[in-house]
């Protein structure tokens, strides 16, 4: 793509060149516009050129390096936590749960939070329920959606994922949530699962 639009240029160069010395004597203002126009163009070819080989220094050292190497080499995601402040909340104080929020804490492999990039897969589930009862809801979230849900504290980051509850929890059971996250980068997928008690906090924190 790039050496057709350095040819169009050097055309176009060569046809003002040709229209800047033939037919008859041309104004002075004319003639200092067409060298103006040589030059912008001739600096456009050239700086068309340095990207270009720029491109291809870049293609080639890319295709002698391991892609498995590179990603080693990269403090990537190593795994994903409930945070502890995910449980249940009563919105509006009422005595029924109205929301699940979920804190999802992305760790590196040096043990720092990263804004990783990928889809989540949050499960809730009544592990005292029969087989067929025991999963009470699921949601997927999508990096899009999930990208807007960033925040953190001095010490900590996470997502911080809002869920509406279609269902009202017994005040006397426990329930299980368990998230799975499909890294985009580096195609790993991590668990990790957390026992809720279902106490009612009447207010979300703030993020």
């Amino acid at each position: 793509m790039k050496r057709r639009i350095v040819s169009f240029i050097l055309m176009t160069l060569a046809a003002m060149l040709t229209g800047c010395s033939s037919g008859p004597k041309r104004p002075w203002n004319t003639l200092k516009e067409c060298i103006q126009a040589n030059t912008e163009l001739s600096m456009q070819v050239q700086a068309l050129e340095s990207e270009n080989t720029q491109l291809t220094e870049q293609v080639n050292t890319l295709s002698t390096l391991d892609t498995a190497a590179r990603l080693e080499a990269l403090d990537t995601l190593e795994k994903v936590r409930l945070g502890k402040r995910t449980g249940f909340y009563d919105k509006d104080d009422n005595g029924t749960n109205e929301t699940l929020v979920v804190y999802l804490e992305p760790l590196d492999t040096a043990q720092d939070y990263t804004k990783a990039v990928g889809k989540v897969d949050i499960q809730l589930w009544d592990l005292d329920a029969t087989a067929d009862k025991a999963k009470l809801a699921e949601w997927t979230v999508e990096p899009a959606d999930l990208h807007k849900t960033w925040g953190g504290t001095l010490f900590t980051a996470y997502y911080r994922i809002k869920l509406p509850l279609e269902i009202v929890t017994d005040q006397q059971k426990d329930y299980t949530v368990k998230i799975t996250f499909t890294d985009y980068l580096t195609g790993k997928v991590l668990t990790d699962q957390k026992v809720l008690p279902n106490r009612s906090i009447p207010s979300e924190p703030r993020q």
